[in-house]
């Protein structure tokens, strides 16, 4: 499954101190404190955004008719969470395709058969209630993962559900990452659920840059679960973009109130100050970030591209292999390897990286062009 985002946004200056996250998809932060601060209003719009309120477990007519054709009619409730849990997997009875950017309520998940952790675990928690089972969100512990899109840096958290009969607890997850018998398991409220959809609707208009959009989900998602850090991140990353940067770092103050330990709180923060020059404050926030950036596969890209401009070519290589271990399947990393081996003379080496990026590139990327090539139009 997936997790909360933390999507990138750009102020000018200095490009290194520049990358922020955005809270989003599939996930939630560890609740520590609930706050009472109102979110500031967003400036320059001239229409505000109106959320619906949406009953996200709400179960349909066509959810009704699977549950008494393939659940209900056995009464055992251990045989019903066996027969849910083999009906909504990827191969069951329902099917369900994974879609990353794709949030939904329940209604829509069973209709589409597709979306993301968010809305698996709408469509799952709903269907099992109905059948008389106890389900719920739980948030799983992992190593953050990260992912990009243009200029936006998405660091999925991960949720899946917990389903429970007299004799059986499955543990559903869409995702297909191990979740070992160690990891750490928070259960979550059906208003974290709420929330959470709420605040990755959010993201996702946050991405196309739609600033009221992605506004007004963002304080939706606020007012459902006010104990979660996420939105508030996400709200922080919207007022940077719309450059009213004392509400920026009100929200991401508001998310470390909460969880003191939001590195992408504080990443975000950091880059506030350092862009207002307030050196003190940010030295306070330098240690800490900088040891969360290093673990971004995507913020060691835009190093070794620094490094590559000023002919470090060693560094610069250093670096991408680092970000291709953490991050080895992104073409953009393996042309980066690409680039920078080429203009340091190890042709034979660059070549290898370019077949790499292209065995990994989407359709709508070409490398087909000779190398030298690509980085000619790259560099313009």
């Amino acid at each position: 499954m997936k997790l909360p985002i933390h999507c990138t946004s750009h102020v000018p200056g200095r490009k290194s101190a520049l990358l922020s996250a955005i809270a989003l998809i599939c996930s939630a932060c560890a609740t520590q404190h609930t706050i009472k601060v109102t979110p500031p209003a967003l400036q320059g719009t001239d229409v505000a955004v109106r959320i619906t309120d949406v009953n996200v477990l709400a179960v349909s007519p066509a959810m009704e008719t699977f549950l008494e054709r393939y659940i209900l009619p056995y009464p055992n409730l251990d045989t019903r969470l066996d027969l849910l849990a083999v009906a909504v997997a990827e191969n069951g009875v329902l099917g369900f395709n994974y879609a990353d950017s794709a949030t939904s309520t329940a209604e829509e998940t069973f209709s589409s058969r597709s979306g993301n952790c968010i809305s698996h675990a709408n469509m799952v928690i709903a269907l099992a209630r109905r059948a008389g089972l106890d389900a719920h969100y739980q948030q799983v512990a992992i190593q953050p993962q990260w992912t990009s899109r243009e200029d936006t840096v998405l660091i999925r958290k991960h949720i899946n559900v917990v389903l429970t009969s007299p004799k059986r607890t499955y543990h559903l997850d869409v995702s297909g990452i191990h979740v070992g018998p160690e990891a750490r398991i928070t259960i979550l409220s059906d208003r974290d659920g709420k929330a959470m959809y709420f605040n990755n609707l959010g993201v996702a208009a946050l991405i196309d840059n739609d600033l009221a959009t992605a506004y007004a989900y963002m304080v939706e998602a606020i007012n459902t679960a006010p104990q979660l850090a996420d939105p508030w991140i996400n709200l922080g990353v919207v007022f940077r973009r719309n450059k009213q940067l004392a509400e920026a770092e009100l929200s991401h103050k508001s998310a470390l109130q909460i969880d003191p330990r939001e590195y992408s709180a504080m990443n975000n923060l950091y880059a506030i100050y350092r862009y207002q020059k307030r050196l003190d404050d940010a030295e306070e926030l330098q240690r800490k970030v900088e040891h969360y950036r290093r673990k971004n596969p995507y913020y060691l890209l835009m190093l070794s591209k620094e490094a590559l401009a000023e002919s470090r070519f060693e560094e610069s290589a250093r670096l991408l292999k680092r970000a291709i271990k953490k991050k080895g399947d992104d073409h953009r990393l393996h042309f980066a390897m690409a680039k920078t081996q080429y203009l340091s003379g190890q042709s034979a080496a660059a070549q290898d990286s370019l077949l790499r990026a292209r065995a990994l590139a989407p359709a709508s990327v070409d490398y087909s062009l000779p190398l030298e090539l690509l980085i000619d139009s790259s560099d313009q």
